[in-house]
């Protein structure tokens, strides 16, 4: 079976609010899909989100689900620290819980990064600089995993685009203040590759999914989503 080198391994996640429920994640982190947001997305139970039918797939278990809603990769602009940025000590250290290290670690994250203007590329020398860029903080967010958990396989997601059933007028804008989605999968593929990881290509397969308001994913986004990472994992 191709699910059976990941049968009841542990699953650990890193990601902002499309992968967060409550619940679900660690006490103190913030949840977008909770009270009447769950409602509008029709998401309640794990086995509505892409990462419980990714996990249910393979047979695994969910270890720690450490998503916060709104974060980056980068270094956010009005706080003194990098958390609760992705590339952070804490965000990057909190994947094992109970004597336990996860087996399997899912990275998706970044789409924030994308939509609020964050800077792919580091083209300067200034620590506070390197540490506000995508390139930068991806890099450093996937080598402090590696080192806090060597053992894991991970894996890392390229971002995808979205539309809205219920709106058929909208349009997805790949362009966000200069700066193009491929920009940022461009660094993901590449980061992931560099360093010996797997890739999640989901961009790759031309497909949106179905969301709230042109990011959060409804049900049917979620079941998206899973599908094309279950593909690209079974890969």
């Amino acid at each position: 079976m191709k699910n059976a080198p990941y049968k009841n391994k542990y699953f650990s996640v890193v990601g902002d609010s499309i992968s967060t429920l409550e619940d679900f994640n660690p006490d103190g982190y913030k949840v977008f899909y909770c009270g009447e947001r769950q409602d509008i997305a029709d998401i309640y139970s794990p086995e509505d989100t892409w990462w419980g039918k990714v996990i249910s797939h393979f047979g695994g278990k969910l270890l720690v689900n450490a998503s916060w809603s709104g974060s980056w990769v980068a270094k956010l602009p009005d706080r003194d620290e990098l958390f609760p940025s992705g590339c952070s000590d804490e965000r990057t250290s909190c994947l094992h819980r109970d004597g336990i290290t996860p087996d399997v670690i899912i990275v998706y994250l970044g789409t924030n990064d994308f939509m609020f203007g964050v800077s792919p590329a580091y083209e300067g020398n200034i620590q506070i600089l390197k540490d506000q860029s995508f390139s930068y903080s991806y890099g450093k967010m996937l080598d402090k995993i590696k080192r806090n958990y060597p053992y894991a396989e991970i894996f890392c997601c390229t971002l995808c685009t979205a539309y809205m059933e219920k709106d058929p007028t909208f349009r997805f804008s790949e362009e966000r203040w200069n700066s193009f989605m491929e920009d940022f999968n461009a660094i993901i593929r590449n980061t992931a590759v560099e360093k010996g990881l797997h890739l999640v290509d989901l961009y790759a397969h031309g497909t949106a999914y179905d969301s709230i308001e042109g990011c959060h994913p409804t049900a049917k986004g979620m079941e998206t989503l899973a599908e094309l990472m279950i593909k690209e994992i079974e890969k």
